[in-house]
């Protein structure tokens, strides 16, 4: 048990590489004996974008992810037990690590991956279609969570996401709490330890940048009017759009998309793609529930995604948000 302890700090810091909304980390945890407790932090939530808490579970379950991963890249069994006391719901999850066991290639592959993964906020290349066997990786990966992995193929899917998410857009850019709220967590410096520093956000407005669909510009006192440069407008990206959803829409579905988010992005990591959230369309009810009834789906949208290859030159991050130290998340009892 002293050597399995002894992983514990590698483990946590593994999982606090997990993307959160807004870079807002809100998540803490306790190790005790052979077991790494999850637990939500809601006080650094967002009132005004997630009021019922649903994305910032969904992080801390992308975070549970990534201390699986790490654990049995690191050559541990574990187990994980959701929500394992009714009476304190910040407590997510029990992480119990076991028995040493050898990890295979792909284990070792995912793991690998929690140090590459970040999110690409700049241009993708247009001109990449992902073979077949990609996308059922990525379909996989999201379905041993117990959740489903939608693809926007047709041209009718994507001109929905598109409406949706440009709607969602312009209800969030007219609300002065929101940009509040947006304006406290971005632009930081490059090393706040939380949130997100400009160096990790394109220079251009979102138009600029020639997308396909309505990206969120973290830039909270930028009026975003559409392309400003002379000459030949940016060639549109068409990435692979995917939606994770759920049968349910509790507190342990919200995990378990977390979990399949952070696995969908290692196995993309590891393939050499490149992804950012596109969840505006979610943050909105009645766009949520025109998005999961345009597409038809069997359950409820819980993340929208867009994945593909970094374009050549990019206006990408020249760095990545940073995250709090293992002390600052880390108890040991």
């Amino acid at each position: 048990m002293a050597d399995v302890r002894a992983l514990v700090p590698a483990v946590v810091e593994a999982a606090t590489r997990a993307p959160s909304v807004h870079n807002t980390q809100p998540w803490r945890f306790v190790a005790h004996d052979d077991v790494v407790e999850l637990w939500d932090d809601p006080a650094r939530g967002l009132p005004v974008l997630d009021p019922d808490g649903r994305a910032r579970l969904i992080s801390c379950g992308a975070a549970l992810a990534l201390a699986e991963v790490a654990a049995a890249g690191l050559g541990v069994s574990t187990g994980t037990t959701l929500l394992p006391d009714s009476g304190t719901p910040e407590h997510l999850a029990d992480l119990q690590l076991g028995d040493a066991r050898t990890p295979d290639d792909a284990q070792r592959a995912l793991a690998a991956a929690i140090g590459r993964r970040h999110t690409e906020r700049g241009a993708f290349d247009e001109s990449v279609d992902l073979p077949p066997e990609t996308v059922r990786a990525l379909a996989s990966a999201v379905e041993a969570n117990g959740c489903l992995l939608r693809v926007v193929e047709s041209s009718d899917d994507a001109a929905a996401v598109t409406v949706l998410l440009a709607r969602a857009n312009d209800v969030q850019s007219r609300d002065p709490a929101y940009r509040d709220e947006l304006r406290q967590w971005t632009g930081r410096d490059p090393d706040s330890p939380d949130g997100i520093p400009a160096s990790a956000v394109p220079s251009e407005a979102p138009a600029e940048r020639g997308s396909s669909y309505r990206l969120r510009d973290f830039d909270a006192d930028r009026g975003d009017q559409g392309p400003q440069r002379a000459g030949e407008p940016p060639r549109a990206e068409h990435p692979l759009v995917v939606v994770i959803g759920t049968a349910a829409d509790d507190a342990a579905a919200w995990l378990a998309a977390g979990q399949a988010l952070g696995r969908l992005l290692l196995t993309a990591t590891t393939r050499g793609l490149a992804a950012s959230p596109m969840t505006q369309a979610l943050e909105v009810q009645d766009t949520r529930a025109r998005l999961a009834r345009d597409l038809g789906l069997v359950g409820h949208p819980q993340v929208v995604l867009r994945l593909g290859l970094a374009a050549p030159g990019s206006t990408a991050a020249v760095g990545h948000a940073n995250r709090r130290s293992v002390a600052e998340v880390l108890e040991t009892r």
